[in-house]
């Protein structure tokens, strides 16, 4: 039996809209299917309008879906709102102290939630009871419900929620239609995890020792796991005064020997631009998360947007080499940021890692194998292999034929470790002389150079003579993936390219790619058509166009086939 259930729970901030969410997939989980799950939020302590939506199906999902086929309304204000996007065979619940006699639409179900919450012990249940409905509604036994609810709550509290699902339950046994019920199929064991969760996790097997970093959304929950995370491990954690500060202490860490790393959005990475640039100058191996959000300025700032590419690759003054990833699913977070940390150490430079709050806040379940323990290989030299003249200094920036000089950190016996923001010597000692400038910026981008040759390449699914390709980069993975399948269906033969690596850019991959299509797309949650552009600066190849969207909401796949069927 196939299945396909799309869930979406609403209400205004502090009504326990995430909780319900996050309960509603662990059940899905339990009864041995899969889910992804995505965030929709107003930037407001309380109230406003935020909505979580669960999509179960029996095979690893990694894609929203924009039809509900069932809607909780925690606030019944906001049915309208969410009730057009709710499908022809779906129903919505929502309570009845606030509609009255209820709405006239067949498919909405009226519910006392307020008062079965009072009855279970505490009116701030009307979340729980409204879990309890949807459960039963899918066929979840309510000892299954009761051990999910021991994972969440404790003592007193866990009663009352046990409680107010069971109420829930039972008032929908005979007022709520079984259509969407789900088969219960084997269980194997799962990790439930956002994208921001696994990147910091990534982080932290990468090595990460030092993470620092001002709140702002929607990086601030990478850094609450590194914070949660990292300590027992090592880790040290830092709240910084601004993001100034941030990237500064973490370029100082990374001098004195840990691998380090910073979490921002937009207007804090502006905010960082100059210490990138002096990371640049000092062939400091530092990592920036960078969460992107619809700008300008704070803009939207709650939102999904993939605005800041450019920016990415060209913030800091001066030239100097760097690795941008831009990972596309929650496994990809956690292996490309111990990625970055190995690659930033590595050819010490900076590395940008590009998420945007759709990744970052989406939560999915992963198979335990997908997050590997991967190995850290510290490039830190010692002894005889440090780098020194016929004086016995030590040449922090040894000339070398790719540029990387071997790094040694204070402490070493022997030697000091000389640093500076102005263009130096190979011993670190600030020159004016013009050939050794010449030598010393040859010397960093030659690291560019050998980057390049290790780029990422493009991932690419489909078949090899299709009708169109659709490329992208980061969050879009998903999306695009599955609305391959859905052309497919239809009798169009899509290809897609994700792009886990912007710069560096895979040029000759990239290249060989094209020129075997004859008409292809980039998809990006930008109105300009970054990575489009992007494509044509580094290949010299035009794209017939660009699937955009940039109302802060994420793609679908379904909007996705869509508008390509609307292009071809």
């Amino acid at each position: 039996m196939r299945v396909d259930v799309n869930i979406r729970v609403t209400g205004g901030a502090g009504q326990g809209v995430h909780t319900a969410g996050g309960i509603l997939s662990r059940l899905a989980v339990a009864m041995g299917h899969h889910f992804h799950a995505t965030q929709d939020y107003m930037s407001r302590i309380r109230g406003g309008r935020n909505s979580y939506a669960v999509r179960i199906r029996e095979i690893p999902v990694r894609a929203g879906r924009a039809a509900t086929d069932i809607l909780l309304a925690l606030d019944p204000g906001h049915l309208p709102h969410f009730l057009s996007s709710a499908s022809p065979a779906g129903f919505a619940v929502c309570d009845i102290a606030a509609t009255g006699p209820g709405p006239a639409d067949r498919r909405v179900i009226v519910a006392p939630l307020k008062e079965l919450a009072v009855a279970a012990g505490s009116p701030i249940l009307g979340n729980m009871v409204g879990t309890g409905i949807v459960a039963r509604a899918l066929g979840i036994p309510p000892e299954t419900v009761d051990r999910i609810l021991a994972i969440e709550f404790k003592g007193d509290f866990l009663e009352k929620n046990r409680k107010a699902a069971r109420l829930g339950a039972e008032w929908a046994s005979v007022r709520v239609p079984g259509t969407y019920r789900l088969p219960e199929a084997s269980f194997h064991p799962r990790m439930i995890l956002s994208g921001n969760e696994a990147l910091a996790l990534g982080a932290v097997a990468g090595g990460c020792k030092f993470a620092v970093g001002y709140p702002m959304t929607p990086a601030s929950s990478i850094l609450l796991g590194l914070s949660a995370d990292g300590p027992p491990l090592g880790l040290v954690f830092e709240q910084a005064e601004d993001e100034i500060a941030a990237l500064n202490m973490a370029i100082g860490a990374s001098y004195a020997g840990a691998r380090a790393m910073v979490a921002t959005s937009g207007g804090g990475f502006a905010l960082m631009a100059e210490a990138l640039s002096l990371a640049g100058m000092l062939e400091m191996p530092v990592v920036v998360a960078l969460g992107m959000r619809p700008g300008p300025a704070t803009g939207l700032p709650t939102r999904t947007g993939q605005e800041d590419l450019a920016f990415a690759l060209s913030a800091g003054h001066g030239e100097f080499p760097r690795l941008v990833l831009s990972p596309g699913s929650v496994e990809e977070a956690y292996a490309l940021a111990h990625h970055a940390m190995e690659t930033a150490e590595a050819y010490q430079v900076p590395c940008i890692l590009l998420t945007d709050q759709y990744l970052g806040d989406t939560v999915v379940d992963v198979d335990p194998g997908d997050l590997p323990v991967l190995p850290v290989n510290r490039r830190i030299v010692h002894g005889n292999d440090v780098p020194r003249d016929p004086n016995g200094r030590y040449l922090r920036y040894a000339v070398t034929g790719n540029g990387i000089s071997p790094m040694a950190v204070p402490g070493e016996p022997g030697i000091t470790v000389v640093v500076d923001s102005d263009e130096h010597t190979e011993d670190g000692h600030l020159t004016e002389d013009h050939a050794v400038r010449v030598r010393m910026v040859e010397k960093r981008m030659r690291k560019g150079e050998a980057l390049a040759m290790e780029a990422l390449p493009p991932l690419l699914s489909g078949p090899p003579d299709g009708d169109v390709l659709l490329v992208g980069f980061g969050s879009t993975k998903g999306v695009i993936s599955e609305a391959r399948e859905i052309l497919a269906g239809g009798g169009i033969a899509a290809v897609a390219v994700h792009l886990r690596q912007v710069e560096p850019f895979p040029v000759r991959a990239m290249s060989e790619i094209l020129d075997r299509y004859r008409s292809a797309f980039t998809v990006e949650n930008n109105r300009a058509g970054q990575l489009a552009r992007r494509i044509r600066a580094e290949t010299g190849r035009e794209v017939a166009g660009t699937i955009a969207r940039f109302d802060g909401l994420p793609f679908t796949p379904e909007e996705v086939a869509g508008r390509v069927k609307e292009r071809l």
